[in-house]
């Protein structure tokens, strides 16, 4: 009796444990409370950042559709990026999303932008589909995104999370070490340009937060909003020790370095004038992928100073996060601006 007695709440225990596995529920980035069956096996990501968060914590296999950021048709995928992602023709997707596609592609859960897919969130949740939405603009949001992500991937992925944290963590750290005794006037001023040579960044953005975490000042952290137009003359006031083009759009460094008009100013007089790298996302955004790009700024503002190893660093980032090995042509385009 006295067996049987203590057999069966083992039993019970056990069940209710095997119950409890059976769902989640997290808190999105826009503060909706949703609950997620699990395990979650089937993914649709309409967020172009967001997608990068399900790679780096090793789920990229769980993705049916999904958005890539910079990605608005196959033929703007770089060779790299077919290379990491041999799934590309199949899964990619853009423009905005179909209800109908996303409810017959069987996602167990669709990850959204916070800011543009509330109307289509709500939409499928009438539906009964999970809907995670995501806001991320800074480091603690973008830590916070990628723990987020990891709450309904898995044990594996939430160790992945952690390890991602650590290694950017570890990243501001460094760069902090290395220039602890450079003053604030002492700082790079920069100016970080859009897709137009007066569109600029404003404070508020995730470039700024970079620039910041790289040791140097932008020159427009005073501006609100996103993306803010500005004119020459403002641009010549500022008068940025370097500039910074994205890893997107058309503006090459020579569109500023030939340019008259530009000539006047000090990063124009000194050649500095750099394009970011791009191998799979666009390192300037709040994906896994800006933990590079920290870093390669850092080395842009201070090659004397800055004492990290870029190659290295990037070489384990891919191996660690995306499971790719860059050829050597493709290592010397990260690390040489």
């Amino acid at each position: 009796m006295t067996k049987l007695w203590i057999a069966v709440p083992v039993v019970l225990l056990c069940a209710f444990a095997v119950m409890s596995q059976t769902e989640t529920t997290i808190t999105d980035q826009s503060g909706q409370s949703v609950t997620v069956p699990l395990p979650v096996e089937t993914i649709v990501s309409v967020h172009g950042i967001g997608t990068y968060y399900v790679y780096a914590l090793g789920a990229g296999d769980r993705l049916a559709i999904a958005y890539y950021i910079g990605v608005k048709a196959l033929s703007k995928a770089s060779e790299a990026m077919l290379r990491w992602e041999p799934r590309l023709p199949d899964l990619l997707s853009f423009g905005d999303p179909s209800i109908e596609e996303l409810v017959a592609s069987g996602a167990q859960l669709i990850m959204a932008d916070g800011s543009q897919h509330v109307a289509v969130a709500e939409q499928l949740r009438d539906l009964g589909i999970p809907v995670v939405l995501y806001q991320a603009e800074t480091p603690d949001e973008l830590k916070e995104a990628v723990t987020l992500t990891a709450a309904f991937l898995g044990p594996e992925a939430e160790t992945q999370a952690t390890a991602f944290i650590t290694d950017y963590d570890r990243m501001i750290d460094a760069v902090s070490l290395d220039l602890a005794l450079l003053d604030e006037g002492s700082r790079a001023r920069v100016l970080f340009i859009g897709t137009s040579l007066t569109k600029v960044i404003s404070g508020e953005m995730y470039q700024t937060h970079l620039i910041e975490a790289a040791g140097g000042v932008s020159v427009t952290r005073e501006l609100f909003g996103a993306w803010n137009e500005v004119n020459l003359e403002q641009i010549l006031l500022w008068d940025p020790e370097i500039i910074v083009i994205p890893p997107y759009g058309l503006i090459q460094p020579a569109d500023i370095l030939e340019n008259p008009d530009w000539q006047s100013l000090s990063a124009v007089q000194s050649g500095r004038v750099h394009r970011m790298p791009r191998m799979i996302a666009p390192m300037d955004t709040p994906l896994p992928e800006s933990l590079l790009g920290i870093a390669w700024m850092a080395k842009v503002f201070y090659p004397e100073l800055i004492t990290l190893d870029l190659a290295e660093e990037v070489v384990r980032f891919y191996a660690d996060y995306y499971q790719f090995t860059l050829t050597a042509e493709e290592l010397d385009q990260m690390t040489h601006p």
